[in-house]
């Protein structure tokens, strides 16, 4: 399916809410960078780990995963004095790697 049929097939189905939170989340390329990394590393990662894989510091890596742990996406653990996150299994984050996968981003 591509991504526009999935988006027509969302919206369609009264999902125009769940599309814009999709979307939202997906506007800032650093969330998208944090989340391509997450998925291939499925067991979880620290904030310095990710900032360093990412490219961007690890104040400016907390302050997205901060915004995609409070929509539920991933959530923090403590590893003795490293915060680390690691996905949800939400309904959200499903939506999510559906549409990484169609652009050929995962």
């Amino acid at each position: 399916m591509n991504m526009r049929s999935y988006i027509i097939s969302r919206v369609s189905r009264g999902g125009i809410h769940q599309a814009a939170e999709t979307m939202g989340i997906l506007s800032d390329p650093t969330r998208v960078r944090i989340l391509k990394l997450l998925f291939r590393n499925r067991e979880g990662m620290c904030v310095y780990e990710i900032a360093k894989e990412v490219g961007s510091s690890p104040s400016a890596t907390s302050h997205q995963l901060a915004k995609l742990e409070a929509r539920g996406i991933v959530f923090c653990y403590r590893e003795g004095q490293k915060m680390c996150y690691e996905l949800t299994d939400g309904s959200l984050v499903l939506r999510i790697e559906k549409i990484l996968r169609v652009l050929s981003v995962l």
